[in-house]
């Protein structure tokens, strides 16, 4: 059985703020990708690294309508996009555009992420990477760390981007971060109240990415798996870990 949204929301009520959040950005997802253009050679890397300057406003506009932001204080923004000046490629390298907006710094690089979503999945639509080695722990498509992982059979370990959603495998043992395999450095943390999910934690460069299993991934999208496992990024982060990869709705540090 797949559990959607409203089951999930109704087995985790703490979590209802977010995942109502969260659906939102599934509506703009699924909107903008009718105003992008289709095939694999419309968008590519080489060829795009933003949006069509045809598709940047009406993206822009859907946007601030979706997620309740004022137009005329982002226009800036918007500006940039149709301009061509903003390299989405760069975000998942922790790059932001210099823009002058009304937000921090940390806000900016959501909105960035939220906007991008359906550029970089179209990407991947497109560019055929899923199943490719994570060379140095970084997606084969837009060089992002990981998000999640998870345990095949085998056992084989898969690596999933939170930007285009790419999937390939990576070494069973060792930190996808910094790329150690020395055990003394390496922890798993399986807290009790979350079954299905484990938090494989790095010593040496202090990040973590969150496990997931592959039963668990029989009941819900990757998206929503890391939602629902939102209380395991407050448990490594109360350790001092850091996550290196946004979650599905922008954020990587949870207050």
């Amino acid at each position: 059985m797949t559990i959607d949204m409203q089951a999930l929301i109704e087995q985790r009520p703490h979590l209802k703020d977010p995942l109502e959040f969260y659906a939102r950005w599934q509506r703009f997802q699924k909107e903008a990708a009718q105003l992008l253009p289709k095939g694999r050679a419309a968008m590519s890397p080489e060829d795009s690294r933003a949006y069509p300057r045809e598709s940047a406003g009406p993206v822009f506009r859907l946007f601030v309508s979706i997620f309740d932001l004022p137009g005329e204080e982002f226009e800036p923004l918007n500006r940039a996009l149709e301009a061509g000046d903003i390299d989405f490629m760069r975000l998942p390298l922790g790059e932001l555009p210099d823009i002058s907006l009304p937000c921090t710094e940390a806000e900016l690089s959501t909105i960035l992420f939220l906007l991008s979503r359906p550029y970089f999945l179209a990407l991947r639509e497109n560019s055929g990477q899923d199943g490719s080695q994570w060379e140095d722990g970084q997606c084969p498509l837009c060089s992002a760390r990981p998000a999640l992982a998870s345990i095949e059979e085998g056992p084989r370990r898969l690596l999933h981007c939170s930007y285009c959603g790419t999937v390939g495998p990576y070494r069973f043992i060792g930190c996808p971060n910094c790329g150690t395999a020395n055990a003394s450095n390496l922890n798993t943390l399986v807290p009790e109240e979350e079954p299905g999910f484990r938090i494989s934690a790095c010593d040496g460069c202090r990040t973590y990415v969150k496990i997931v299993d592959a039963s668990v991934l029989k009941e819900m999208t990757i998206d929503l798996a890391d939602m629902a496992s939102l209380p395991l990024d407050i448990v490594a982060q109360g350790k001092e870990y850091v996550r290196m990869a946004p979650n599905p709705i922008g954020l990587k540090k949870m207050e």
